[in-house]
């Protein structure tokens, strides 16, 4: 959305996301927008202007601190209980851009009960890290996997900036979901992170067991070697949503 290097007019910027969140919510998809860091002084205004029943979450850029979301998620909240929208319903997901976020990847993921993610930005982390940008590779192997680890070990979702020609292996690496520059690769990047038919069959199987399970007054069910718990049936939603 905004940023503080952006020439355009802060006001600008605001409308056309307002606008585009009401586009995607019409055509029945989720939207999400990016926003400024509190230390801008911008991040009030965008959430004024954004925070909506049609918003599903809003990615905080220049996240260093846990403090940077909880200070978000103060603002989110004000916004929410301002227009009869169920607090916690906009969700937050830290962008992952710099070595310092990176290490600090799993207190983000904790920070608040609304972090609902992590973005990793791998052009600016390999800026930030004095390494070269890839587009494959394996010299960000670790910082993807880093990212990757601390969402799903929170049961959040991973999430990456990049081109469509990434998409498959990103989604080798473990990420949900690609933030692309366009909408001119959405079908490659659709077609990479669709789970497919036996991931789907072994996600509605894990439910149905634990399910059945608790029903008994269990809290684990198994499926041959694997042991489902309350965590692993939330990663199993995860793939069926």
């Amino acid at each position: 959305m905004t940023t503080a290097t952006d020439m355009r007019p802060a006001a600008s910027l605001r409308n056309t996301a307002r606008e585009a969140i009401h586009i995607a919510h019409e055509a029945g998809k989720l939207a999400f927008v990016a926003v400024n860091h509190p230390r801008t002084q911008l991040l009030r205004d965008d959430l004024d202007m954004l925070t909506a029943p049609e918003l599903a979450g809003v990615f905080v850029s220049g996240t260093r601190e846990p403090q940077d979301l909880r200070d978000a998620a103060v603002l989110l909240r004000e916004f929410e209980l301002a227009r009869d929208i169920e607090p916690g319903a906009v969700g937050i997901y830290a962008l992952v851009d710099t070595a310092r976020a990176l290490l600090r990847s799993a207190e983000l993921m904790h920070a608040t009960a609304r972090v609902a993610g992590l973005v990793f930005d791998s052009d600016a982390y390999a800026r930030d890290a004095g390494a070269r940008a890839e587009a494959s590779g394996a010299r960000l192997a670790y910082a993807r996997g880093a990212v990757v680890a601390a969402a799903r070990a929170a049961d959040g979702l991973p999430l990456a900036c990049g081109g469509p020609l990434e998409s498959r292996e990103l989604a080798q690496h473990g990420f949900a979901g690609l933030v692309l520059p366009d909408v001119a690769g959405v079908a490659q990047a659709n077609a990479a992170f669709t789970p497919g038919e036996a991931a789907r069959e072994r996600a509605t199987r894990h439910i149905q067991r634990y399910e059945a399970a608790r029903a008994e007054g269990l809290w684990v069910a198994r499926d041959g070697a694997e042991l489902i718990d309350a965590s692993s049936v939330r990663k199993a939603r995860q793939i069926l949503d």
